[in-house]
């Protein structure tokens, strides 16, 4: 059988990392107002996504004397329609059907006999259409699969292509090659979680740097023994024995525009202020449990994109860091600006470096030890948060108007929480999981995210007409400048 190809050690430790409780699947709906025609998406997928051969391709494993090896080999029996289905949304078709439906569907495990994803047309949500993804981890990252599905759309009903995003921010303009991530980056701003536009936590640099002196020796040193060292998370609503069932939300579009208001008068980061609205709802949820969030610190896992410029490959390319939330501060300024410490942090930390060389190392080990590293450092953490930045114009697919885009990223070992930002067409969505015995109602969350992003909007508004030029932290001398 032809058509094989081994699979990296970084595809092949998230391959490893799924487990029934948390499957290392990507999951994510676009939501059109008209009905697409199965059909034509089945063309459009024939034309744009099976171009990467990738989408053909299955997992076989064989197992040697010490270690199991995995690849990628061409399924010989590909169906596309095998892996596109078709359902009518149970009456009465509101969001809690939707999000009912989508949490009992992504719960389900991919048949690993077959390429490993699937897309699942749901009809009957307000007259429209919704075009529901699963992709395993395996494949590629969040910013890399990001790349080719939005290579599916077209700039208007008609089917134009997109144009290149470096002469408008726009999505990939063929379908053959993904764009680079500073590219996409460029396209919301500051949108990337957390390493912004510099770039300074990519390996290769980091690696570059160590060899002409000593000194990031002894931060890559501080560092293993932080990561080491970590403790258990801080025990909140949130920490747990995680099980299969699962419950999803996904929030209302956020202006973008708002969104830098706030960050330009904060002197923060877009990101700053979208971290600290949700560590914000965090600790609502936790004190409506029953529990008391003042001075409590709980970690989320964040990916960092650590992929070059000129890196086209569909696969995995990125690090995880370690971000505290500071749920246990009431006041909004200070949660802001304690976030920022923390995201800054982050930045200035090769971190991403340790994290991304140890990913790679489990996929060379046997599974049990794999399983037992990723256990242990899921232990120390309560939620997975990721931002990934998309096109800043409405786009069409199969010849319908986008109109919102949503995702859901896994959660790993006994992590029970994942958050999911998503910019597009100047608008931010999150995207909420949860494993349903630990938080059944992430609708919830949902809200009080809203509520705590419109504290910080209308406390910017008020500072602004106060005419002053920064905010001054009531927990810090000094002032915050505005920042890009």
């Amino acid at each position: 059988m032809g058509g094989r190809e081994p699979m990296s050690s970084v595809d092949r430790a998230w391959l490893m990392m799924d487990d029934p409780t948390n499957r290392m699947v990507i999951n994510g709906f676009w939501i059109f107002r008209e009905l697409l025609q199965y059909e034509r998406v089945l063309a459009v997928l024939e034309e744009r996504l099976l171009i990467h051969e990738r989408f053909r391709q299955r997992v076989v494993k064989y197992q040697g004397a010490f270690r199991t090896r995995s690849y990628w080999q061409t399924d010989p029996e590909f169906d596309l329609r095998a892996h596109v289905g078709r359902i009518v949304l149970p009456s009465p078709g509101d969001t809690k059907t939707l999000n009912d439906t989508v949490a009992r569907l992504l719960a389900a495990p991919l048949d690993m006999n077959r390429p490993p994803w699937t897309i699942t047309l749901i009809e009957g949500y307000g007259g429209g259409s919704v075009f529901f993804g699963r992709i395993h981890h395996c494949i590629g990252d969040g910013a890399a699969l990001v790349r080719v599905l939005l290579g599916l759309t077209d700039a208007s009903a008609e089917g134009a292509r997109p144009i290149p995003a470096e002469k408008a921010a726009g999505p990939p303009p063929d379908g053959n090659t993904l764009l680079p991530a500073t590219r996409v980056a460029a396209r919301s701003g500051d949108a990337k979680l957390p390493e912004g536009r510099k770039r300074e936590g990519q390996p290769a640099r980091l690696l570059s740097l160590a060899a002409r002196g000593g000194q990031l020796a002894g931060k890559l040193i501080a560092v293993l023994f932080k990561l080491a060292l970590m403790t258990t998370d801080d025990k909140t609503a949130f920490k747990g024995e995680v099980g299969v069932g699962k419950a999803v939300a996904w929030s209302k579009g956020i202006p973008l525009d708002d969104v830098k208001f706030v960050k330009n008068t904060m002197g923060a980061t877009v990101n700053d202020v979208l971290v600290a609205a949700m560590a914000g709802a965090l600790r609502r949820y936790v004190e409506t449990r029953g529990d008391d969030p003042e001075g409590k610190e709980i970690r989320a896992m964040v990916p960092v994109d650590i992929r070059a410029p000129e890196d086209t490959k569909l696969t995995n390319r990125f690090a995880l860091v370690y971000l505290p939330l500071p749920i246990g501060i009431a006041d909004p300024i200070d949660r802001l600006f304690a976030t920022k410490r923390n995201m800054d942090a982050i930045k200035g930390s090769p971190e991403a470096l340790v994290t991304y060389q140890a990913i790679a190392g489990m996929g060379v080990v046997s599974d049990k030890f794999a399983r037992w590293v990723r256990g242990y450092y899921a232990d120390k953490v309560s939620v997975v948060l990721t931002n990934v930045p998309g096109p800043s114009r409405k786009l069409y697919f199969a010849g319908k108007l986008l109109d919102t885009i949503v995702f859901w990223v896994p959660q790993s070992g006994s992590i029970g929480v994942g958050i999911s930002i998503f910019s597009y067409a100047g608008q931010v969505n999150i995207g909420l999981i949860t494993d349903r015995g630990l938080a059944p109602d992430p609708d919830t969350i949902v809200g009080a995210f809203q509520e705590e992003f419109d504290r910080l909007l209308s406390l910017a508004r008020l500072w602004e007409g106060q005419g002053n030029e920064s905010v001054e932290p009531a927990s810090q001398g000094g002032s915050a400048s505005k920042s890009d």
